[in-house]
């Protein structure tokens, strides 16, 4: 599995390149991409030192395009985007069917990553996504281990990519998720509610099933990790040695028993 790691600077993508990342992804605060802008890279000037650099590493960079664009913003956007993917950027994450077309359609040609907030839920999904040149999909995070398992296993003849992180899951559509405040400290969906036959909570999986998405995956031939943007590098770090770790053992044909065993080891520490 290639890991997939979010970038916010030069020195963040040095570290990733440097401890086991193959590609990193980058926003830019005047392209949406669907988080705050924080999570991007500053400028231009700094996204390009981020794809010489990964060139220089012999891995790939990624432009974030993961939200739809108002019709007015189309050529403007368009334009910067035909300028970085003409500096070199080796890869286009996007979400609507829109403007992957409006893309392709004034020549931009470039690797179409499609985003998983492209809510592709089932193997027909991705197949028409598939129609418009997309070359690789994203899972989406919060679809169940079974449905995962299931797009995975139809063999949909585009390249897969799943998440990694030991909190994924989240029981909603997105997880920018307007149900919790911005301190997290306030979750509904974790939280019983009162129903007609009795209190109710949110359904998760619980941690073997959460394990068996990535040892299934890795056995089905999913080729990429994705790990999520964050504002605490420190963190990333953590989840980027877990995760070297982690396929490692699958890759030495470790049994789903002793994943299962060393995935709750990660989690746990993840959460202390």
């Amino acid at each position: 599995m290639i890991i997939v790691a979010g970038a916010r600077t030069l020195k963040e993508a040095e570290w990733l390149f440097a401890n086991g990342a193959g590609e990193v992804y980058c926003g830019l605060p005047d392209l949406p991409n669907h988080r705050r802008n924080a999570l991007s890279v500053k400028d231009e000037a700094e996204l390009f030192r981020i794809i010489d650099l990964a060139k220089k590493n012999a891995g790939k960079s990624l432009l974030l395009l993961n939200q739809s664009w108002a019709p007015g913003d189309y050529p403007r956007f368009t334009e910067k985007v035909k300028r970085i993917v003409a500096r070199g950027v080796d890869g286009l994450v996007v979400k609507d069917l829109h403007v992957i077309d409006y893309l392709r359609g004034r020549g931009i040609k470039s690797s179409y990553i499609l985003s998983s907030l492209a809510m592709a839920f089932n193997s027909h999904a991705v197949a028409l996504f598939r129609e418009y040149g997309i070359k690789r999909f994203i899972l989406p995070y919060h679809l169940t281990p079974e449905e995962a398992l299931g797009i995975i296993k139809s063999k949909p003849r585009i390249e897969t990519e799943i998440f990694y992180y030991p909190g994924h899951f989240c029981q909603n559509v997105d997880p920018l998720c307007k149900f919790c405040d911005w301190s997290r400290d306030y979750k509904p969906c974790k939280i019983s509610l009162r129903s007609g036959s009795g209190p109710f909570l949110m359904p998760a999986p619980d941690l073997p099933r959460m394990a068996d998405i990535m040892y299934e995956g890795h056995k089905a031939g999913v080729k990429y990790l994705k790990i999520p943007r964050t504002l605490d590098f420190d963190g990333l770090k953590k989840f980027i040695k877990d995760a070297v770790s982690l396929i490692n053992l699958l890759d030495k044909g470790v049994s789903k028993e002793n994943f299962r065993l060393r995935y709750k080891d990660v989690f746990v520490s993840d959460k202390v």
